[in-house]
């Protein structure tokens, strides 16, 4: 997949067909305008183009206002699987709220993306003040010789897939909720890195990972999970909170990997969150938290290591080794 950072950079050589959009999250929704601009483009021995931003629109006029669903590299190698030809993810800038939409269609798509077809949602909207919206494309269209196709909405039990939603699913701990519109488990990655270490004292140790802020945090509490780190696939319990049973302070996310005892300070750690098992609660004694931890794993084995390893094995077939 060829990647451009910005639209200076753009040079083509083939007619394409592109879609267009925020694609925050890659849920069912955006899949399906990728897979019909990649399917439309091979059948016309076109090039398929996904032009995206790399920061949320929104937040370029309030800065930090929609936490992301997947980060930049999680972003760009799902589209890549999707089989596009071209990706090009440039920042959502000043230039973008001041350029009209004829230039927009002109300079950007006609001129540098060569456009044949261009595939978008029905919500679509583009150029300064938001004035480009799909009738008006489809009137470019035919001034500047390119085809129009309109999708509507992906419906999940009769409800639009949308990353809002995705977005508060996650937020409250429905983890598994927000797997069905994203088609895949929400994860976070971080590097592993020191915490205070009480895990390790009560026969619990957690890998601590310094999460990236900008993501959505689920909710507080103990989820099971799959760590994945050095390219192997572990079951896990993740615990997001404060840890109050031994007086935490700051929100931490740490993961009890089962049967894993290597350590992996400074390596790049992804959890993917299956299940909200239970809240985070404050315990009298360490002896009843260290009670309940037991119980967290061994649900976590009842439910998730056989079942998960045999889905893994058949949607991850590069995975070197499932634990």
């Amino acid at each position: 997949m060829i990647v451009f950072n910005s639209i200076e950079d753009i040079v083509l050589d083939t007619d394409t067909c592109v879609t267009i959009g925020n694609f925050d999250g890659v849920h069912m929704g955006h899949q399906e305008l990728i897979s019909k601009t990649v399917k439309y483009a091979k059948k016309k021995r076109l090039k398929s183009v996904v032009f995206t931003f790399s920061n949320h629109p929104v937040n370029f006029f309030k800065p930090g206002y929609v936490k992301n669903i997947i980060s930049q590299e999680q972003k760009q190698a799902l589209i890549e699987k999707l089989g596009v030809d071209v990706y090009v993810n440039i920042p959502f800038d000043i230039t973008m709220t001041q350029i009209s939409a004829r230039d927009y269609v002109k300079k950007i798509l006609v001129d540098k993306l060569r456009i044949k077809k261009v595939i978008v949602g029905h919500d679509f909207s583009f150029a300064r003040k938001k004035e480009g919206n799909p009738e008006k494309l489809i009137d470019f269209g035919k001034e500047y010789n390119f085809e129009v196709e309109i999708v509507t909405p992906v419906l999940l039990d009769g409800k639009r897939v949308s990353s809002t939603d995705i977005r508060t699913l996650i937020s409250n701990g429905d983890v598994a909720g927000a797997k069905k519109l994203l088609g895949q488990y929400y994860c976070i990655e971080g590097i592993v890195v020191e915490g205070r270490q009480i895990g390790r004292t009560i026969g619990f140790p957690t890998a601590n990972i310094d999460y990236d802020k900008s993501m959505v945090i689920p909710r507080m509490g103990i989820y099971a999970s799959l760590a994945t780190v050095d390219g192997n696939v572990y079951c896990g319990a993740t615990n997001i909170g404060t840890n109050p049973t031994v007086h935490g302070k700051k929100v931490t996310i740490e993961t009890y990997i089962l049967d894993f005892d290597q350590m992996i300070y400074g390596k790049e750690l992804k959890v993917e969150f299956v299940e909200h098992m239970r809240d985070e609660v404050k315990f009298k004694s360490k002896e009843d938290l260290m009670n309940q931890l037991k119980e967290d794993v061994a649900y976590v084995r009842e439910n998730y290591v056989s079942c998960l390893k045999s889905s893994i094995d058949k949607v991850k077939p590069s995975i070197d080794k499932v634990k």
